[in-house]
């Protein structure tokens, strides 16, 4: 399973990836400037852990926005 969530602009990207990354949550960017964040969690991931990395994940895009 892959995910991306694009950004305007690939330093909002690359934000909320070192943000996502000081929180726990591992992610890269992709896409020609960097403007994607990619979200590839294992295909074992429990409802539980999607939902803490999804909320990791929104923490790191409000702190950047």
């Amino acid at each position: 399973m892959a995910y991306g969530l694009a950004f305007q602009h690939g330093e909002l990207a690359r934000k909320v990836s070192s943000g996502a990354f000081e929180r726990g949550l591992l992610v890269e960017t992709a896409g020609p400037e960097d403007e994607v964040v990619k979200l590839l969690p294992p295909l074992t991931a429990t409802e539980t852990e999607i939902d803490e990395g999804l909320a990791l994940l929104t923490e790191a895009v409000q702190a950047v926005c």
